[in-house]
């Protein structure tokens, strides 16, 4: 017989801990040990949102994410309406064992918002947006995109780094740690994260900052999804400042003389710069910079550029924050990362050996990364991309499912080449991996944030993600 209620409407006792023992019926112990499918109907009728599963309308939308790569069923859908409803699904899968897959934005590369019998929390609802100017401060939930938080901050004059695509979620870029192209001047977005809420395991909605709960404030700074489900984050907030930008296109001719130049330009960048080198399938590569701030001090930085890559002519423009950013619709993908200290004559060669290997589906980008992000020491947070570097992005594209394997294979490949100068990455460019590489990537922090996922997950309830184990 199914039951009406979860185990926290049963008892609960100091601390959280439910204890049945003696007093427990054998038909109640029955009922929590029995098949997740056949208590659906007791989940679905004790929240207020949603709940999909096989064979109902939009269950196949609401289990379709941005990489089309990932066709993955789970065991139901909860468009979650209340914090309550999140709660509800984590007490459910703790005591159903089935994992939980999050959906924010649904642009995990790895496909994370989805999970084949998990049970899918879908944070869709909870988007609203609150900006308080004088404190400069926005909080959002869980499940807010990156176009309806600059939307609303922008409104009032202010700016938090953001990446550079308005659809992707707020949470998902954030808890990775956040690769922003204004962490020069201000941080990645999890350095200007200051407070989160966060429903751990045992169905607890726990409030998160430097005062409160700090080592998950801590681990979720950079070590994804794996304590829980974040249902709303706080942002400082800064003003606006314009970015000057000057574009090169090098095309396919010479390659690696242009990696190199551009490595060269990096190395000492001011906190004001942005640097990204680009690998397009069609038309080769590219380079830009961006300068924030005073339009005279951005003319004499560019100019060094100009320089540099004559005879290319500088494409020049200035641009502030914009909502919609980058526009990129769902796609199949493979890719991989790797975070590059420098640019040295043995990574140039096999970047651009790997760029003529791959001319015509295979793509590549190298953001600097410097200024305040290098500076903060590397167990400040769980971020494990400190000093200056060059964070970079492989990916193929594949429109028929003969070219996907030519587009992993070339991927695998260009990241293993790599590794020797790369053992870290940003985990939102990884696919999903293996235990190994996610424990080289976090190197210092990662015992660290295994003693935290072990007091707060020890049964790997959030595994599906770059996974940090709890043993």
């Amino acid at each position: 017989m199914s039951l009406p209620w979860t185990r926290r409407d049963f008892v609960r006792l100091a601390g959280g801990v439910v204890a049945l023992g003696a007093y427990a019926r054998p038909g109640l112990l029955a009922a929590f040990a029995a098949d997740p499918v056949s208590n659906l109907d007791d989940l679905a009728r004790s929240i207020r949102g949603q709940l999909l599963r096989g064979g109902s309308p939009g269950y196949d939308d609401a289990r379709r994410v941005w990489n089309l790569a990932y066709d993955r069923r789970p065991l139901a859908i909860v468009r979650a309406a209340t914090l309550g409803d999140v709660q509800r699904c984590v007490e459910y899968a703790r005591e159903h064992t089935v994992p939980i897959a999050v959906r924010g934005g649904g642009h995990s590369y790895a496909g994370y918002g989805v999970a084949d019998g998990a049970l899918q929390i879908d944070l869709g609802t909870f988007n609203t947006v609150t900006v308080d100017r004088d404190r400069r401060v926005a909080s959002v939930g869980g499940g807010t995109r990156i176009g309806d938080l600059l939307r609303a901050t922008l409104a009032a004059g202010l700016y938090t780094p953001m990446g550079s695509c308005g659809s992707v979620g707020v949470a998902g870029l954030t808890l990775a740690g956040g690769d922003t192209n204004g962490r020069g001047l201000y941080g990645t977005a999890c350095d200007n994260m200051i407070g989160a809420q966060l429903v751990t395991a045992d169905g607890e909605a726990r409030e998160l900052g430097p005062y409160g709960n700090e080592d998950l404030y801590w681990a979720i700074r950079g070590g994804g999804g794996n304590f829980g489900v974040v249902t709303r984050l706080d942002f400082r907030l800064h003003p606006v400042v314009p970015l000057h930008t000057a574009a090169f296109n090098i095309g396919w001719r010479d390659i690696a003389g242009a990696m190199r130049a551009f490595g060269d330009l990096v190395r000492d960048a001011p906190d004001e710069a942005r640097a990204g080198f680009f690998l397009d399938p069609e038309s080769g590569a590219s380079a830009s910079c961006g300068y924030r701030g005073d339009a005279a001090a951005a003319a004499a930085y560019l100019e060094k550029w100009q320089a540099a890559f004559r005879p290319a002519e500088a494409q020049l423009s200035t641009s502030t924050p914009i909502p919609e950013g980058e526009v990129w619709g769902p796609t199949s993908m493979a890719v991989d990362g790797a975070f590059l200290e420098d640019l040295s004559g043995a990574v140039v060669d096999v970047l651009s050996r790997a760029a003529m290997v791959g001319r015509g589906f295979g793509q590549m980008l190298l953001g600097l990364s410097n200024g305040v992000v290098a500076r903060i020491p590397m167990t400040a947070t769980a971020y494990p991309l400190r000093g200056t570097g060059l964070s970079t992005l492989i990916a193929a594209e594949w429109h028929k499912p003969g070219d996907r394997t030519r587009a992993e294979r070339w991927v695998a490949d260009t990241g293993e080449a790599l590794r020797p100068w790369a053992g870290r990455a940003y985990v939102n460019y990884l696919p999903p991996s293996t235990p190994g590489r996610i424990r080289e990537i976090y190197g210092v922090n990662y015992p660290r944030l295994v003693r935290i996922k072990a007091q707060y997950d020890a049964a790997n309830l959030f595994r599906e993600n770059q996974n940090i184990r709890p043993y």
